[in-house]
């Protein structure tokens, strides 16, 4: 399925710090050109009950922003050791970043071997300076577009993204599974028409199917609720890293 990227999802922490750890290096070696690391916050309010439950357990379990960068950079360090080149975003919300303190934050995130972020809840004018200040710091910010968004600001957001914008796929929570109707279609067109850079298209893509129809329309797609539901259905006895590859070389069709 070379026509089409993809971006995995997991929650750091979740079910514990060393098999999210597991998990996200089977995503990355699976094939997975993206990965987003969520850290964990107690109102995602983007996200639906499969990825809230996940960042509760998480939280409940002591997992906190510092645990989430020594995550990162371990994670960065065996990618490196396996010549993989999946690169690495944080994704999460912006108290994190305000609890942090966003320079310290992107510091962190940068020595961390992070390549952007996404934060749905900091767009373009009500950023706190996010989107220069990664900049200053030599990372990608991640814009967000949604079905609502009109031709004007879609191009003030593409100009101020990162390499690609993300593209949610439908008004809601992640979680449900989004049809490729000719309504997204449209969407999707609308979204190229008034955007120069790739588009990497999320919420509610959950399967070998959906990525099949989606080839030479978009060139990135993100899965993230099917990821993070996969994650725990698994048994706890079982290889975390090799389940995790085998289920992201099924999605991508290899």
């Amino acid at each position: 399925m070379k026509e089409v990227t993809l971006m995995g999802h997991i929650i750091a922490g979740y079910p514990n710090f060393q098999k999210s750890l597991e998990a996200a290096l089977g995503i990355a070696l699976g094939g997975a050109s993206f990965l987003e690391v969520q850290f964990p916050f107690s109102d995602p309010n983007a996200d639906g009950e499969v990825i809230r439950n996940a960042c509760e357990e998480s939280l409940k379990s002591g997992f906190n922003t510092d645990l989430g960068f020594t995550l990162l950079q371990t994670l960065h360090t065996k990618l490196l050791e396996n010549h993989c080149k999946t690169k690495l975003l944080i994704m999460t919300y912006a108290n994190i970043l305000f609890a942090y303190g966003i320079e310290s934050f992107l510091k962190r995130a940068k020595e961390s071997g992070v390549f952007g972020l996404i934060v749905p809840d900091l767009s373009l004018q009500n950023d706190e300076n996010l989107f220069s200040l990664a900049k200053e710091f030599g990372l990608e910010n991640i814009a967000l577009l949604a079905p609502y968004t009109p031709p004007l600001r879609i191009k003030k957001l593409t100009q101020k993204s990162g390499s690609f914008v993300y593209v949610v796929a439908r008004n809601g929570i992640t979680g449900d599974c989004t049809q490729i109707t000719p309504e997204l279609l449209a969407y999707i067109h609308k979204v190229k028409n008034n955007c120069n850079k790739p588009i990497a298209l999320g919420f509610g893509i959950q399967s070998k199917e959906q990525i099949i129809a989606l080839r030479r329309i978009v060139p990135i797609v993100v899965v993230g609720s099917a990821f993070v539901k996969h994650i725990t259905q698994i048994d706890s006895t079982k290889d975390f890293l090799l389940e995790l590859q085998s289920f992201t070389q099924t999605l991508l069709g290899s």
